[in-house]
C-alpha cells in the first residue's frame, strides 16, 4: 500500500464488472457512469453506502462511449463517429434527447447550455437550447 505524505492510505470501496471494457468514466453523487468498448454502450451502477450495488442502466447500446459529462440532468456522451448523444437523466432514468453531428468525438464536457466537444479535428463549442 501507498501512503501520501498526509497519510491518505487508498482502499477499495466498491468493484464490479461491466459488459465490456472501460473507456471512459463519470460520477456524480452514488452513481458511476461507465463509457464501454465495443458498441456497449454505456452503464450507469448505483452504489449504496456500503460499496453494493443498488442498481444498474444500460442504454446507448451500439456506441462506444469515450467520453461522459452530465450537468442539471443533461447527460452528454462522446460517442466517437456518431458525434455526442444528449440524454436527459432524472437521478435514476435516462431519456434519449438527441445527438449532434460533429468529427470523430473523444471527449464532452456540459457547461449549462454549452457543451466542449474534443474531436479529431479539435475543440468544438456548441451553444444548445435546454431546459430541464
Amino acid at each position: 500500500k501507498f501512503s501520501s505524505s498526509r497519510g491518505i492510505v487508498p482502499q477499495i470501496y466498491a468493484e464490479f464488472d461491466t459488459p465490456g471494457e472501460v473507456e471512459a468514466i463519470y460520477s456524480t453523487g452514488n452513481a458511476i457512469f461507465s463509457g464501454l468498448s465495443n458498441s456497449n454502450g454505456c452503464i450507469i451502477t448505483t452504489l449504496g453506502a456500503d460499496g453494493s450495488i443498488t442498481g444498474s442502466i444500460q442504454f446507448a447500446i451500439g456506441n462506444t462511449i469515450w467520453g461522459i459529462h452530465e450537468d442539471n440532468g443533461l447527460l452528454a456522451l462522446a460517442a466517437s463517429h456518431d458525434g455526442i448523444l444528449l440524454y436527459n437523466w432524472n437521478g435514476s432514468d435516462v431519456a434519449f434527447i438527441g445527438k449532434i453531428e460533429t468529427p470523430r468525438a473523444y471527449s464532452v464536457k456540459v457547461a449549462g447550455k454549452i457543451i466542449f466537444v474534443a474531436t479529431e479535428l479539435g475543440i468544438e463549442v456548441i451553444q444548445i437550447d435546454y431546459t430541464p
